[in-house]
């Protein structure tokens, strides 16, 4: 048996190594970036391509096959829909001093009017629902221009992925022998869950977001109403916020629209309400199948505790990590109670 003087330095020398390792992390955490855009790009990868495997095709070609895919619909999105999209932006950039006067006409009425102890009320909600708006649009543009400006991290992150998946299994391997052989069918286990709940939450969310996205940009694009990529791009974003997504999605599409005329409003709530019922009643529990098996009230805390640490980026990435993060702790919790 190692002394206690012994046992301490080597608990010290462990502790001041991780410290050491997480402080080169965060200096090098746009490095990081590239690594972890090309793992998710691998994951998301390695299925069509196990399939592309399995009809014949080396796994080197069954790469190069889904980058030629992946890289036509990236052309025609960014040849077709980007050019019209920062139009758009530039449009509403522009507009936004209307909507600041049409703002303050409203509470010029709303001083006008006999309202007793609610026109103080009434006018500080209306500036806070202006702040918000704009905010929020700031936010979004911010977020935008700050995606593209990471453009070297997308622009590796596929070189790194086409190595992962080509030697997926020998990392896979690698990393299995940093444990025991006991231990390693756990981490499988484990792994094999974690990956069941983000394949629940890909092939769901994404795919309703999706169709949210393209119908509600298209009824913009039919009722005439203005900025119908990015109505149908802030929608199809929103809706992958479970519960509150589908209503900021539309309190936009809607706000849009009322810009113009409140007849021109109610015809977009009214298929904004039609497209949300349709996505809930009959796409929904067609796609999704299994549940993440996550009670609303935790969705709704990992949502609120995902927005209030990392705002929009928080709230998307939510659910997927609330879903790994729960299947840890009932292993762990399995391994406390078994111990």
């Amino acid at each position: 048996m190692l002394p206690a003087s012994s046992k301490i330095y080597r608990y010290f020398f462990f502790i001041t190594v991780v410290l050491a390792s997480i402080y080169f992390l965060f200096l090098v955490r746009e490095v990081l970036l590239t690594f972890f855009l090309g793992a998710v790009l691998a994951y998301l990868l390695f299925r069509p391509t196990s399939f592309l495997e399995k009809k014949g095709l080396k796994r080197v070609w069954a790469i190069l096959v889904l980058y030629l895919v992946v890289l036509a619909a990236f052309f025609l999105f960014f040849s077709l829909a980007v050019p019209a999209m920062v139009v758009e932006l530039h449009q509403m950039a522009g507009i936004l001093p209307d909507y600041a006067e049409q703002a303050r006409d409203m509470a010029k009425s709303i001083d006008g009017m006999e309202l007793g102890k609610l026109t103080p009320i009434l006018k500080e909600n209306l500036k806070q629902i202006e702040n918000k708006l704009f905010e929020g649009l700031k936010d979004f543009l911010g977020g935008f221009y700050s995606f593209l400006g990471k453009f070297l991290a997308l622009a590796f992150s596929p070189i790194l992925a086409f190595y992962i998946i080509n030697d997926w299994e020998k990392i896979r391997d690698a990393f299995l022998s940093l444990f025991s052989p006991s231990f390693r069918r756990d981490i499988k286990a484990v792994l094999e869950k974690i990956d069941e709940a983000l394949i629940e939450f890909l092939k769901g969310h994404l795919i309703i977001a999706t169709f949210v996205g393209i119908f509600t940009g298209v009824a913009a694009t039919l009722l005439g109403v203005k900025f119908p990529l990015l109505i149908g791009l802030i929608a199809g974003v929103a809706d992958l916020v479970p519960y509150f997504g589908a209503f900021l999605g539309g309190f936009f599409a809607i706000f849009i629209a009322l810009s113009d005329s409140m007849q021109l409003a109610l015809y977009m709530g009214l298929a904004v309400l039609l497209i949300q019922q349709v996505e809930s009643n009959i796409i929904t529990p067609r796609i999704m199948g299994g549940k993440l098996g996550m009670h609303p009230l935790l969705i709704v805390f990992a949502l609120l505790a995902g927005g209030k640490l990392m705002g929009i980026w928080g709230m998307l990435l939510a659910v997927p990590l609330a879903a790994t993060l729960k299947v840890l702790a009932q292993w762990v919790f399995l391994k406390m109670v078994e111990s």
